[in-house]
């Protein structure tokens, strides 16, 4: 993998995020949920720096048991990156009209460009993170294996994205209360849930796609 292109996409995406939180700071009377959108921008930051540390142990042929353990970590935490996409329910927080009334920081307009920008760079960072774990799976075993392993975690982030959005649950509680997920999980399982996370799984793994097809031709276009 080019390391040097992840790693200055990732430079790119963690200097957006600072400068989001600089903004949240500054004009947060200003924004609905702004601390809200920083929040999730750094949940979608883990599962990229824990692929990191995969991609680092992998090259450096280091112990494979810790780099399953942060692959299992990885995995947990990745639904954090597509959750954002359901973020966009909170526009209707901004009553955007057609108007162009951009004279003061209380127009909309700043509030969605806001919320836009937040929701693109969390997705950014969690679709980097997926390309370089795939990329990995691609050199160990094969394609073939890397788009059904993209396939089954598109499907498992949709389900994340599903117990995040309605019964709530976070990433620490597969590990704080697994029983209880478990539970809530399965009592909630019905045609509409099924629906949901079908649609969320569908969606990941498109966004995932176009990720692909923009940095891996790229990628390969900087070898030529």
């Amino acid at each position: 993998m080019n390391n040097n292109r992840t790693y200055r996409l990732t430079i790119g995406l963690i200097f957006t995020y600072t400068v989001l939180v600089v903004v949240s700071i500054i004009f947060h009377k200003y924004i609905p949920l702004a601390n809200g959108y920083i929040w999730n921008i750094f949940l979608a930051l883990l599962p990229l720096l824990c692929a990191l540390l995969i991609d680092f142990l992998f090259y450096e042929k280091n112990s494979p048991v810790l780099s399953l353990l942060v692959g299992i970590i990885w995995l947990i935490l990745f639904p954090n990156s597509p959750y954002m996409v359901t973020d966009l329910a909170h526009l209707n927080l901004y009553h955007v009209s057609y108007g162009l009334d951009i004279s003061t920081l209380h127009s909309a307009w700043f509030g969605v460009l806001f919320a836009t920008f937040a929701i693109i760079t969390g997705v950014l960072m969690g679709m980097l993170s997926f390309y370089t774990v795939f990329q990995i799976i691609r050199e160990k075993f094969s394609s073939l294996t890397a788009w059904g392993f993209s396939i089954i975690v598109s499907l498992l982030a949709g389900f994340g994205v599903f117990l995040g959005r309605f019964p709530r649950f976070n990433s620490w509680d597969v590990i704080k209360r697994p029983s209880y997920l478990f539970k809530i999980a399965l009592d909630q399982i019905n045609s509409h849930t099924l629906g949901f996370v079908i649609l969320f799984s569908t969606m990941t793994f498109a966004l995932y796609w176009l990720f692909y097809l923009i940095f891996d031709v790229s990628a390969k276009s900087d070898k030529l």
